[in-house]
């Protein structure tokens, strides 16, 4: 029997609606299961970072004076203020561009911390300046000749690290960033561990030492882990990259200063004010209320991530964040506005007594800063972030001259007060901008949407993709009959998925309303006429046509059927199901039926469970992926993309194949022989493929228990490694043992793990400007098995005459899909790749060659 490698596209699983009665408080927690883990993400990296910054100051307070505790902490709010306005936004914007640049991220990145390091350590030496000459406090604050030198550095070097960061994320090496912060709190605390048990009295110098090591040393380990990933192009700068960019990220970096200037800058002038030992009760005191208020800072910041894409959901998160603030963070800050000597107490009875008022009272500003953040992510998401950022720009003013003005008079406790009563002053101005969404009617889904159904993990993994399924000739088949059957499901079944619409930005199924379906349909299917056709045009056609909200899309005419698929609806199996009952439907003028399927939410976990979890030795191999060899650097030439197929098909060729395997190769599949011939007829035809190894699509249903169906994605694609590529038995027994470890399994938890935590886009990025000056085929095999489900279609030629396309809509500048069925006894060949990349003619040449003699090519290789 055939190996069944499914096709080119992997999938999710089935989303079909909630079954009646499952409303309530579950559902509603699961619809915003995306606001939970993105903001819970965010605080697990905060609370690492400041649970060791607890520590570090804690270990500080015990082992040094006062003024050195003072004057290092004055250095670090200077070096985290002058540091955030150096980035000047390119932070945001590398978060915006690297996506989608190909080749020199690297040397835009490196150009970004140039500028921002040289930028930080201009206003680092604007701020020693004024410090020196204009302010006694901050100049008794910096120290000596050598820890002045230092703090400059410092500056510089947070500028970049800050920078760096950002650009991670927009690499999405989001742990990466983790990892090297989580390395900079752990050194910087061990340094001064070592410190505390040397026989010296600590410095200001001392301490900014251990914190600007703890940058250095992260920073070492985090380009060691880099080189080791092979993720680290050229980081030769480039000027000429910023050219065009930044602008559109002024007004977002203008609301980020201005929101962050209080904070950063409070410390500054508490010393500026009053002294650095008043400075070190006030850093302490403010540092248990920023951990206090990082639970509105990243739920606000997770909502307005969430909320940009879908701004219908924005009354729905708003509401969802404020109970999560309100109702688990407000009652933490009355515990400790109450318990603030005893907490204030743990670094020392002096901070207890000079700042255990202040943290009352600063405990007591919680509201505040949720109304203030919250009113931040809402003006974002509705587009009046200019206005945001003024205000905010006023509002940090005001808390710093209320902030010199209470300290003036001489106590901590009145620069703390005053500060809190101007916060207030802005809760009061904000907040009518964050309940209007909060009371605001309920929006409607949308003129004649009934109701919706969130998309399952599995099909938010592949909401980006499709898949198109061309077939033909057909007698009886038309598109007015097509739309009939389809508004005849659509009676049946009002929240099936293929007479659903599709938001992808809210990754829902909308679920309309019969006048509005039956509109809807007139533009799903087109009519091409009843004319000759070519389905290769057809099928190329499909493939130009932007992603919309259509899950099913057809053309028909001339008896053929082109119908592509979003891949959130479903694989090769499911999308067969549905194409064979529409042509069935439409040939006898009949309303399609497809049975509701049963809904098996945990078909992946126990799948895995039982490949794995019982078997602890199985689990060092099903957790050991091999992966695409790293591209080394090469000459790049603009490029654009032209997504194009090319087909092919022979009556004939699996019976050469069977004669030639029995006697050269027993076992091996004529899948396996069909992707060795394809890859050697490139390698003879000097396309000069990549022999290292390729994408190997696989249908993960084998590891299902029985009885258990699966009507929507479920397959994954492993990159494997054969020894040869031009050599089925090679091809054959690594598929086969990769297959026989069950390891897809766990690559496919892993997928929806990080989708939980990341979220999923609804499009793909968009292709690059630039590709591989001399490419080589990178190659992806997809064996779809066979397909005579389909034989009882109403064909309108026999087995050798008819057209059987399977064709992916997405691939890689360099990348060739090649795509395989059997249908009726004849072998159907699509592939799918870029002819601005190869010459469409040497490709279909290739397909011939498969189809004409496949043993000749490979025995060429022996």
């Amino acid at each position: 029997m055939e190996s069944t490698v499914t096709e080119a596209v992997p999938e999710s699983l089935d989303a079909g609606p909630e079954g009646p009665g499952r409303g309530g408080l579950v559902t509603v927690l699961r619809g915003h299961l995306d606001l939970f883990l993105n903001a819970g993400s965010l605080m697990a990296t905060t609370a690492i970072t400041s649970l060791f910054g607890f520590a570090y100051w804690w270990l500080a307070a015990r082992t040094a004076p006062a003024a050195a505790v003072g004057q290092a902490s004055a250095a670090v709010s200077a070096m985290t203020l002058i540091g955030t306005i150096g980035m000047f936004g390119m932070g945001t914007m590398l978060i915006s561009d690297l996506p989608a640049l190909k080749g020199r991220k690297w040397e835009l990145i490196s150009t970004c911390l140039l500028v921002a390091g040289s930028a930080a350590t201009l206003g680092g030496l604007i701020y020693v300046g004024l410090a020196h000459f204009a302010v006694p406090g901050l100049r008794e604050a910096l120290g000596s000749t050598a820890a002045t030198v230092l703090l400059v550095f410092g500056i510089a070097l947070n500028a970049m690290t800050l920078v760096l960061d950002e650009a991670l994320v927009g690499l999405l090496q989001g742990p990466m960033q983790l990892m090297r912060n989580a390395w900079f709190s752990v050194i910087k605390l061990a340094l001064l561990g070592g410190l505390a048990v040397a026989p010296l009295t600590l410095t200001g110098g001392e301490l900014l030492l251990t914190w600007v090591a703890g940058m250095v040393l992260s920073v070492a380990v985090l380009g060691r882990a880099l080189r080791r990933k092979g993720m680290v192009d050229s980081v030769r700068p480039r000027a000429s990259l910023l050219r065009g960019r930044g602008r559109a990220t002024f007004d977002h970096n203008l609301l980020n200063l201005a929101t962050y200037l209080p904070r950063a800058a409070l410390p500054l002038v508490v010393t500026a004010v009053l002294s650095a030992e008043a400075n070190a009760s006030f850093y302490t005191a403010f540092m248990v209320l920023s951990f206090l208020a990082m639970v509105p800072g990243n739920v606000a910041l997770t909502l307005f991530a969430v909320a940009s894409g879908d701004k219908a959901a924005l009354r729905s998160k708003v509401r969802m964040g404020l109970l999560i603030c309100l109702g688990g963070g407000l009652p933490v800050s009355l515990v400790v506005a109450v318990a603030a000597g005893p907490i204030m107490s743990i670094f020392g009875s002096a901070y207890a007594d000079s700042a255990g008022t202040a943290l009352t009272i600063l405990a007591l500003t919680y509201l505040p800063f949720v109304f203030h953040h919250f009113f931040l992510a809402i003006s974002r998401v509705q587009g009046t972030v200019r206005g945001a950022g003024i205000f905010s720009v006023f509002a940090g003013v005001a808390e710093l001259v209320a902030a010199w003005y209470g300290g003036s008079r001489g106590s901590l406790t009145e620069l703390v007060t005053w500060v809190a009563l101007v916060m207030a002053a802005e809760t009061v101005l904000v907040a009518p901008t964050v309940l209007r969404v909060v009371f605001a009617k309920a929006a409607p889904e949308g003129e004649n949407i009934m109701s919706s159904t969130s998309l399952t993990l599995r099909e938010r993994a592949w909401l980006p993709l499709e898949y198109i399924r061309t077939v033909g000739p057909l007698t009886g088949v038309t598109a007015e009959r097509l739309r009939a059957a389809l508004i005849g499901l659509h009676a049946a079944d009002p929240t099936h998925r293929a007479v659903s619409r599709l938001d992808r930005s809210g990754a829902r199924w909308l679920h309309m309303d019969a006048e509005a379906f039956a509109e809807y349909v007139r533009d799903a299917v087109t009519d091409l006429g009843d004319g000759p056709a070519d389905f290769d045009a057809m099928t190329r056609q499909l493939q130009a046509e932007p992603r919309a909200h259509h899950p099913v899309r057809i053309l028909a005419g001339g008896g053929y059927v082109a119908m592509k698929v979003a891949h959130a609806y479903g694989d090769a199996g499911p999308v067969n199901t549905l194409l064979r009952e529409l042509v069935r439907a439409a040939g006898e003028e009949r309303a399609a039926v497809i049975a509701p399927s049963v809904r098996h939410r945990w078909a992946l976990p126990k799948a895995w469970w039982k490949q794995f979890g019982t078997k602890p030795g199985r689990w060092k191999q099903g957790l050991s992926f091999a992966r695409p060899p790293h591209e080394e650097p090469s000459a790049t030439r603009p490029w654009t993309a032209s997504l194009t197929v090319e087909t092919a098909r022979s009556a004939d060729v699996l019976a050469k194949m069977r004669v030639w395997r029995d006697e050269h190769a027993p076992g091996v599949t004529t899948s396996a022989i069909t992707f060795a011939a394809f890859t050697a007829a490139l390698r003879d035809l000097g396309l000069n493929p990549d022999l290292t190894g390729g994408t190997f699509l696989a249908d993960a249903r084998r590891y299902v228990d029985k009885g258990v169906s699966i009507d929507s994605n479920f397959c994954m694609g492993p990159y494997l490694m054969p020894p040869s590529l031009t050599d089925p038995q090679a091809i054959h027994t690594t598929l086969k043992a990769e297959l026989a470890t069950g390891r897809i399994l766990t690559m496919m938890l892993l997928r929806e793990g990080k989708i939980l935590v990341t979220g999923a886009p609804g499009m793909p990025d968009p292709y690059p400007g630039e590709a591989a000056a001399e490419p080589r085929p990178r190659l992806t095999f997809s064996n779809q098995g066979r397909h005579d489900v389909l034989a009882d279609l109403p064909w309108a030629a026999e087995a050798a005459g008819r057209v059987n396309q399977s064709v992916p809509t997405l691939n890689g500048p360099e990348g060739i899909t090649l795509t395989t069925s059997e249908m009726g006894g004849v072998l159907h060949l699509e592939a799918t790749f870029h002819a601005s990349t190869y010459d469409p003619a040497v490709v279909a040449r290739a397909l011939q060659l498969v189809c004409t003699d496949p043993a000749a090519l490979i025995m060429a290789t022996r």
